[in-house]
């Protein structure tokens, strides 16, 4: 071999010592060299950060010297028997202190001789990591299990994953264990509603909003409930799978709306007969009447007055005319259609509001109230109370009249039925 030839190898092997040298310098694991005695005989730039030794003072040390004694026997074992899977061993560094350790070791030979190679993991950080983790997991256990609120986490398409046993209270089971795995189909109070509920509520979810609203629910009885449901995905991703799950907060608001149900009866409708206030009558059909205006429809009012009512006060007592009252409005509210509205004006006198009506209908409508009016005697305290109504009718024709000069309209046709021996209806035709 030549000079020239000579000097290129030693830069090929100075060029490979400076590579393996670079590798063990970056290398985040302490690792070592032991011989058959477990004396270390090379240990890398890590092992000496981790352990606290010069490289010298390495070099004198056994594989012992580095583990506490309840490792000893663990790590003599794997050494004999060649295990190369990894196992957890506690560490002591020079001054003492100890750490626990990630081990994997792996019988090499070399020039003829046995050794072993082991690498070294710090998992101090992980431990600390996971003990962390263990007590916030700990904590948000406690927060679940103990909030005075339902929840509830769904995945997987709608089915309830887990929830709390304040959510199996507002529902009505025993336990949240049974009701996990439940179909949301069950708390639905139908199909159709489970089916709406999926198309309204689910796209705003998977958009990433939080959602806040009021919905009612089937308790494990059959019975409805009103709930608050404020909810998100668990996937902050836009859009997000929901499939990852959807966690529900729930509180039963049922008392809630029973006391706003009745606030809002005191506040519109009549304590004695259920009709409308003559104030929300009025509110309502501006509203109606908004509609009606811009696309062209008729509508009609009636106007109604109970004959010689106060006679029947007279004769049978106001307990008695409180009846008939109670009667006659429970016969309109039967035989009206959900968006007639139907209010009382004042003492015995009450108006209907019929949209999308034509005169001729309305009249119709009047004489069919009138005839079973005057068929139905009330009964109160042992008597027989018979009753008549006088009808005055307007309706719009072809162009938008307000509604207030058909009152006035009705209201006139009212007094003339009266005029003309009540028990009638008397239609205004303009």
């Amino acid at each position: 071999m030549d000079l020239k030839e000579a000097e290129k190898q030693i830069n090929e092997l100075k060029e490979k010592l400076e590579m393996e040298q670079a590798l063990n310098n970056v290398a985040f694991e302490a690792i070592g060299i032991f011989d058959e005695n477990l004396q270390c005989i090379a240990a890398n730039a890590e092992a000496v950060n981790v352990f606290g030794y010069t490289s010298e003072e390495l070099l004198n040390l056994s594989a012992l010297d580095f583990l506490t004694k309840d490792s000893y026997k663990v790590a003599q074992a794997n050494a004999q028997k060649g295990i190369t899977e990894p196992y957890f061993a506690t560490c002591k560094r020079k001054d003492g202190t100890t750490f626990p350790v990630e081990v994997r070791g792996n019988n090499v030979v070399l020039k003829g001789r046995k050794y072993r190679a082991t690498a070294m993991r710090d998992l101090t950080f992980t431990r600390a990591t996971e003990m962390d983790l263990a007590d916030a997991l700990y904590e948000l256990e406690l927060i679940f299990s103990n909030c005075k609120v339902g929840l509830m986490l769904l995945k997987g398409g709608r089915y309830l994953r887990r929830a709390n046993q304040a959510l199996a209270d507002i529902l009505g089971y025993d336990s949240p264990e049974e009701i996990k795995g439940i179909s949301m189909r069950q708390l639905h109070i139908s199909m159709e509603k489970y089916d709406e509920f999926g198309e309204t509520i689910y796209p705003e979810l998977a958009h990433g909003k939080p959602l806040k609203f009021e919905y009612q629910m089937r308790r494990k009885d059959g019975n409805t409930i009103w709930c608050s449901f404020t909810g998100q995905a668990i996937d902050r991703n836009i859009p997000a799978n929901l499939y990852k799950g959807i966690l529900w907060v729930v509180d039963d608001i049922t008392k809630r709306k029973a006391k706003e149900d009745h606030l809002m009866r005191m506040a519109t409708t009549d304590d004695l007969t259920g009709a409308l206030h003559r104030k929300e009558f009025f509110r309502r059909i501006e509203f109606l009447t908004d509609d009606i205006r811009q696309e062209g429809l008729r509508y009609s009012v009636l106007m109604i007055d109970l004959d010689n009512f106060k006679h029947i006060n007279d004769t049978y007592g106001h307990e008695a005319g409180d009846a008939v009252l109670r009667d006659f409005s429970s016969m309109c509210k039967e035989q009206l259609r959900d968006n007639d509205l139907f209010a009382r004006i004042g003492g015995e006198e009450f108006a209907i509001f019929l949209p999308q009506t034509t005169r001729y209908k309305a009249v119709q409508v009047a004489e069919r109230l009138r005839k079973n009016f005057a068929e139905k005697d009330t009964i109160c305290c042992g008597n027989l109370i018979p009753c008549t109504i006088s009808v005055g009718v307007a309706g719009a024709t072809s162009e938008y009249v307000e509604v207030e000069e058909l009152l006035r309209s009705a209201d006139q046709r009212l007094y003339k039925a009266k005029e003309a021996g009540r028990n009638t209806v008397i239609f205004f035709d303009e």
